[in-house]
């Protein structure tokens, strides 16, 4: 009998980046309160009613001057279809993914 005595994880993480440029200033706003502003959206959903905005679904958000940035550890919340729903174009989102084994 063998047994795996590694450090085994099923979580995963998953960041966007976004060019300013793209973006207006109330969308940047809305990105930074997602959590918050996602419930106005959830009715438009279809039929996946279910999403996940509670407030340790939140992503973390950073601005920088030419970029507005997002990562997080665990992503329950859909960011693609948030950033979707309030108009940024899909072709402007970098969405960048990670699975541990």
């Amino acid at each position: 009998m063998r047994l795996k005595s590694e450090f085994i994880t099923n979580s995963s993480c998953a960041s966007f980046t976004i060019l300013k440029y793209y973006l207006s200033p109330h969308q940047i706003e809305l990105i930074h309160d997602h959590i918050k502003e996602s419930a106005n959206f959830i009715v438009h959903r279809g039929p996946q009613t279910e999403i996940y905005n509670g407030p340790h679904d939140a992503w973390n958000i950073e601005e920088t001057e030419s970029t507005i940035e997002g990562d997080t550890s665990m992503d329950n919340f859909d960011m693609t279809w948030f950033l979707l729903q309030i108009g940024v174009n899909e072709d402007h989102i970098q969405m960048r993914g990670c699975y541990g084994n």
